[in-house]
């Protein structure tokens, strides 16, 4: 029977090392006009929509978040079927009635 010896089986595990040189880079990054700019412009269009912002250690800014998709469905008499209907339309629709309304208005007034 084989005896285990514990200490020969001991991983050695070592914390990452710091690259000392890159340090710079990220703070004169983080100083920069331009990155400070950018980056809070980026982070309070993305709170505005409500996503969550993550700001990495390295400068890298991550959005994550949600989009409502919306699609209409009508019914075709001819096919029998019900067929997606383009919102565009439907709101270019609703834009163009809404101006002769305000025409008519204007013109009984």
């Amino acid at each position: 029977m084989k005896k285990n010896d514990p200490s020969s089986r001991r991983i050695a595990i070592s914390a990452p090392r710091k690259n000392q040189d890159a340090e710079p880079e990220i703070t004169n990054m983080m100083l920069d006009p331009r990155y400070l700019r950018q980056s809070s412009s980026l982070i309070q269009e993305a709170l505005q929509k409500g996503f969550d912002v993550l700001q990495l250690a390295n400068g890298d800014i991550v959005t994550t978040g949600t989009k409502t998709v919306v699609y209409q469905y009508t019914w075709d008499e001819e096919k029998g079927k019900l067929a997606k209907a383009k919102p565009d339309t439907a709101r270019k629709g609703r834009k163009v009635a809404s101006e002769e309304e305000e025409d008519t208005e204007t013109e009984e007034a």
